[in-house]
């Protein structure tokens, strides 16, 4: 039997989501480039690769098998899109006539660079939401 977390409930199975000021904190420290479990680092070997753990509380950043960040790619991609979709409504709203060529140009562009300029964030940003709902757990390698 494992180690109750110090968010499981006492209903059966004993899964429950972390307390909503812990999630945001969590989240919080993925922004910033920091580990979500302790808020410290370093957690970047470089600006596409991460430490295989922290540097401080040594908390593996794939908790998982080998496909743990096929949800950072989704997330990478939806980020992507949404800031993508923002920057046609800002374009169109701030202009009188359509500037196709501006539309043209620009988001393709975004469109390749953003993925890559996003990537260590979703990364981070998907751990954090994995130890929302999984906290770290004293047996975990």
């Amino acid at each position: 039997m494992s180690t109750p977390s110090r968010y499981d409930s006492n209903t059966p199975g004993g899964d429950h989501v972390a307390p909503f000021g812990h999630a945001l904190r969590l989240l919080g420290r993925a922004t910033r480039l920091r580990c979500p479990n302790c808020g410290r680092g370093p957690v970047l070997v470089h600006w596409l690769k991460l430490r295989e753990r922290c540097g401080r509380c040594e908390i593996r950043f794939e908790r998982g098998e080998h496909d743990h960040f096929i949800g950072s790619l989704l997330l990478n991609y939806s980020l992507t899109g949404a800031l993508v979709v923002v920057a046609i409504l800002v374009i169109l709203a701030t202009h009188a006539e359509v500037p196709w060529t501006l539309l043209q140009w620009a988001l393709p562009a975004a469109v390749v660079v953003l993925p890559v300029v996003l990537y260590p964030f979703s990364k981070l940003l998907w751990l954090a939401v994995d130890l929302i709902f999984r906290p770290e757990q004293p047996h975990e390698p």
